[in-house]
């Protein structure tokens, strides 16, 4: 969990510093140490921390929905406020997508969001993943964190042991990368 918090504070940081540089229309300054403002508790339980840093507009920025899908990992479905013990990967995304601005797909399916947004052909940070889980009708779905070195996905989802965390998915099992409508 607490390399989880530093990596979350590391992103926020970058991310401020390259909106705050493209917001002001100055050249970016590489290596640059931009602190980022005072981390407060997210939960009482402490499984979630935050970082308040510069608004970035949630419409344009893919990058934000991977940001705050990394806020819960290690949260349960009832500190998502999500119902368990259904299957609520699609409720978990939907979540993160109400919580940063985006339209949602109003279905408990993880395979509606294949029809939802813009396709993209490959993984980014931030962006829908759908994977193939078991029978034709079945799936999963998750935010992209990464990938490792063989190119298999990096994933954040909900309903994985009541949690949500981060786990390697086969590129195999890749059904298809979405963005939300409204972003670029």
């Amino acid at each position: 969990m607490k390399r989880t918090i530093q990596t979350l504070l590391v992103l926020a940081t970058a991310a401020t510093a390259c909106a705050s540089a493209a917001h002001a229309g100055q050249k970016e300054e590489r290596f640059t140490l931009v602190s980022a403002a005072e981390p407060t508790a997210h939960r009482t339980d402490n499984t979630a921390v935050t970082a308040s840093v510069m608004p970035i507009d949630k419409k344009d920025d893919v990058f934000s929905i991977g940001l705050e899908a990394l806020k819960w990992v290690g949260a349960s479905s009832r500190e998502v406020g999500v119902p368990y013990p259904d299957l609520w990967c699609a409720d978990f995304i939907n979540f993160i997508l109400r919580r940063t601005g985006h339209t949602t797909t109003n279905s408990r399916s993880a395979r509606s969001f294949l029809d939802y947004g813009k396709r993209i052909d490959s993984p980014r940070v931030g962006a829908i993943v759908v994977l193939q889980r078991g029978g034709p009708n079945n799936g999963h779905v998750g935010i992209v964190r990464g990938t490792d070195g063989a190119g298999n996905i990096i994933v954040i989802s909900g309903n994985h042991g009541n949690k949500v965390w981060e786990s390697p998915y086969p590129k195999s099992r890749v059904l298809g990368y979405v963005i939300p409508p409204e972003s670029n």
